[in-house]
């Protein structure tokens, strides 16, 4: 059964701007040290920061309570899924217990990213008599 549904676009060029403006400790805030030397890896490495950004926003959205509380952009971490080019969403902290107060049993993420845009969508699944 669907818990919740999240969506979230971000305008990479934007994005590049805010980091770009900021000291390091900004990507610092929002990503665990492995997310950023994963993107640093990649050519394009802010549309995948763009990306992972997006993700965090789609999973608040799919849970009905954006970032409240004790809750930090770093209870959200996008990792390599099983199969090649695929990402999976481990939620932990404070997200991750508000995930597991609503009964949220699985997490599907989806995340794409053009040179101008990164999009990510989050379906949050609970069992049946959730």
């Amino acid at each position: 059964m669907i818990l919740g549904i999240g969506f979230d676009l971000v305008d990479v060029a934007r994005f590049s701007r805010i980091a770009a403006r900021h000291d390091p400790g900004f990507l610092e805030s929002l990503f665990p040290p492995a997310e950023i030397v994963w993107c640093g890896r990649r050519r394009r490495r802010d549309e995948h920061l763009a990306a992972r950004f997006a993700a965090r926003e789609a999973v608040l959205k799919a849970l009905g309570t954006g970032l409240v509380g004790l809750m930090s952009w770093k209870d959200i971490q996008v990792v390599p899924g099983e199969v090649p080019g695929a990402a999976r969403m481990v939620l932990g902290g404070a997200v991750g217990a508000e995930a597991e107060r609503q009964g949220v049993q699985r997490v599907h993420l989806a995340l794409t990213t053009t040179r101008e845009l990164a999009a990510a969508v989050v379906i949050l699944e609970c069992g049946a008599g959730s």
